[in-house]
């Protein structure tokens, strides 16, 4: 039986997952019992993502017993660190942003409001109005990436606006395109806009503030955004097109005449969005952590009088059991810290590369490291790990330190599976694609990256340094 008969054995039996999962678990624990409390944290953190992988329970069920099994093995505290970080509840408030956007109607006057500009009403041809629409939306959602410095943020904001574009299209297929290809062009794009995302942001302020290098918006954005920008959300588009082409002669329902004017509803739903926006463009400003602005949107949107939404019903269609998925992701990456495992993981490879290699075999053991690391912590715990022990050796190598920081950040964006990331926890709450169809995506826009872009950023790299 090949790997793939395997993986769809092993998922539609949840006995026989849990058994692959307590094995290696094991076999983990036991192989590298001198490692003391960092083999017991390795066999929790491979237990949780044979599950997660797998999906035999829900991802939050897991996330809820891999934080258990931490609180067992060493401390309540260490287990229950993922509810201190504000971007669990971000994700908390954001979901109920989303919900109030959808109420409020609000996302699908917008969601109409794209379709008509992208799609004329004409079009009956559902493969040729998807194509259009996937591109525009994608388009669209990209330039989000150079107002909203969040990628998380960004998804909370379009995710309702693409479902309800979704629902003109007859196909499944276009319904789950529509909401992930601009989805993805936001997130994947925004390795090439050094404000667009997280890690950009947290790999360049080491550099700053450790290595006292600095690395200036424009200067990032000529080094990365032609390869890694632009050029990597055409490849997503692509890539999401040929996964999710709807059939020929599929059907579209785009509604003709002219677009009624929003109601007020709908208008004090934008302003409260406006509102939150403007906190988090601003951000360089106040300093505010990106929860801020959505704690201000939903507290508006949910105000007696001037709400647009009853927070006891709204709040009962929120599934908040995703909170627990992304605390044990938080939790796992904090307890690997917490035992020495990623400082030690990540010094003993890069001790490893000869001072006199060339710059584009530097790069790729940076780029592979960073890689290998977020298959055990979410991506924000890599950049705050790595990041210091890849500037420590730059400095002592005398290597170019702003290639070396791109080379991390681009690989902090280059994901596999939902626990990796807040941003694909978030996308597969929204109950639009299942965990196998996001995987599938994921896997197929990173491993596109890496073979048709990363050698030419590293090429371009080699030439520029």
């Amino acid at each position: 039986m090949n790997s793939v008969g395997v993986v769809e054995r092993l998922t539609g039996s949840p006995k026989a997952a849990f058994f692959l999962a307590i094995v290696l678990a094991a076999a983990v624990g036991v192989g590298l019992a001198g490692w003391g409390d960092a083999s017991v944290m390795l066999a929790i953190t491979v237990f949780c993502i044979v599950l997660w992988v797998l999906t035999p329970i829900s991802p939050a069920y897991t996330g809820l017993l891999g934080i258990a099994l931490i609180g067992l093995a060493f401390s309540t505290d260490l287990a229950l660190t993922g509810f201190e970080s504000p971007a669990t509840w971000l994700i908390g408030f954001g979901l109920l942003m989303g919900e109030a956007t959808r109420r409020s109607g609000l996302a699908s006057w917008i969601g109409q409001w794209l379709l008509k500009r992208s799609v004329p009403a004409s079009l009956t041809d559902g493969l040729r109005a998807y194509r259009r629409a996937l591109l525009a939306l994608s388009l669209a959602a990209h330039l989000l990436a150079f107002f909203i410095p969040s990628a998380l943020i960004r998804v909370l904001v379009l995710a309702p606006i693409l479902i309800e574009v979704g629902e003109n299209f007859e196909s499944r297929k276009a319904k789950v395109g529509l909401f992930l290809g601009p989805i993805f062009a936001s997130w994947y794009g925004s390795s090439g806009i050094l404000t667009a995302d997280l890690p950009n942001i947290i790999i360049s302020g080491m550099g700053r503030s450790i290595g006292d290098h600095t690395i200036t918006w424009s200067e990032w954005l000529f080094h990365m955004y032609p390869i890694m920008g632009l050029t990597r959300v055409f490849l997503v588009v692509a890539v999401v097109y040929v996964l999710f082409r709807p059939p020929a002669g599929s059907g579209v329902d785009i509604t003709t005449g002219s677009l009624p004017d929003p109601t007020g509803t709908e208008r004090r739903m934008l302003v409260f969005l406006l509102l939150g926006v403007g906190i988090w463009v601003t951000d360089f400003v106040h300093g505010f952590h990106p929860v801020t602005g959505a704690v201000v949107v939903v507290a508006l949107a949910f105000l007696p009088g001037i709400g647009v939404a009853d927070f006891e019903s709204a709040g009962s269609d929120v599934d908040f059991t995703l909170l627990f998925f992304y605390a044990a992701v938080f939790a796992i990456g904090d307890g690997l810290a917490h035992t020495g495992f990623t400082d030690d993981a990540a010094t003993s490879i890069l001790d490893v590369i000869p001072s006199d290699a060339h710059l584009a075999v530097i790069l790729s053991i940076v780029f592979l490291t960073a890689i290998g690391l977020s298959f055990f912590m979410e991506g924000l715990a890599v950049a705050s790990v790595l990041t210091p022990v890849v500037i420590s050796y730059a400095e002592a190598a005398g290597l170019p330190m702003t290639p070396v920081l791109m080379a991390e950040a681009i690989a902090l964006s280059a994901y596999f599976f939902p626990y990796q990331s807040a941003v694909l926890i978030v996308i597969l709450a929204q109950d639009v694609v299942d965990t196998r169809e996001l995987i599938r995506t994921t896997a197929a826009c990173s491993l596109a990256t890496i073979v048709f872009l990363v050698p030419l950023q590293f090429l371009l790299f080699s030439v520029l340094y």
